[in-house]
């Protein structure tokens, strides 16, 4: 039960494994650089913990409200087995997390600045080590819960081939590395969460620098000046059909 609730909520702060209501926004400008942030609203989590019968341990969890934005520059040297160019990358971020366990509240919002869209592909690897880590270091020593029992991080990015370059964003799926999807402690966290009933809603907004020129995707949606591409789906689209998150985009 103790490692489920860990799992879930380090699940659910996962870049884009999409727990409840996650968005991921992307700006570009016109010379190629811009910002990429994650927002993930998992309040809804803390009352399924209480119901599964963990309010013993949630109430073993931090008590003291969070309202805090983290620069990741000084974070970055704790989290290990990053190479020094990915370690760059996170020092640039800045973590903010809303939580409150008396409120039922927990939110977390991840950004990341980027000179080139070829970087956004490292940067989503990259967060599932952070969110994971700054997790792990909020609940460590104050639960019963062992994060070092953890499962291994993993998200849905895991699963595609992303290819973003100046003019050209594509996402396609990684159909070899999907057929073992199953066998993803992490994914199955989400399935089991899914089972019982949570509503898992993952949306990407993208700010084009110029008009898309192209838009493809099962559910692309185009503004009508052709600036923003927003693309939703039900977390349970992974599981069914993968080609949901799949979009190639011209501007």
């Amino acid at each position: 039960m103790q490692k489920f609730i860990l799992s879930l909520f380090t699940i659910c702060t996962l870049f884009l494994t999409g727990c409840l209501e996650t968005t991921q926004e992307i700006t570009l400008n016109n010379d190629g650089s811009g910002t990429i942030s994650n927002t993930n609203d998992m309040s809804a989590l803390i009352g399924l913990a209480r119901q599964m019968g963990g309010g013993g341990d949630m109430a073993k969890l931090p008590q003291e409200a969070i309202d805090s934005t983290i620069s990741m520059e000084k974070g970055a040297d704790s989290i290990p087995n990053l190479t020094p160019t990915e370690r760059d990358l996170v020092r640039n971020g800045t973590l903010y997390i809303n939580m409150d366990m008396k409120k039922d509240k927990f939110l977390t919002k991840l950004s990341f600045p980027f000179s080139s869209p070829s970087q956004i592909g490292d940067i989503n690897k990259l967060s599932g080590k952070v969110m994971a880590e700054t997790m792990k270091d909020q609940i460590a020593g104050e639960s019963p819960m062992e994060a070092d029992k953890m499962p291994e991080p993993s998200s849905f990015d895991d699963y595609y081939k992303i290819e973003f370059s100046e003019g050209e964003l594509t996402k396609k799926v990684n159909k070899e590395k999907y057929a073992g999807a199953e066998s993803d402690e992490y994914l199955s966290g989400i399935k089991q969460a899914a089972s019982m009933g949570l509503v898992m809603k993952a949306t990407y907004v993208i700010n084009l620098p110029r008009p898309a020129t192209k838009a493809e995707g099962k559910y692309v949606k185009l503004s009508e000046d052709k600036m923003k591409v927003t693309i939703s789906a039900d977390i349970d689209d992974f599981f069914e059909d993968a080609s949901a998150f799949e979009f190639k985009i011209k501007y």
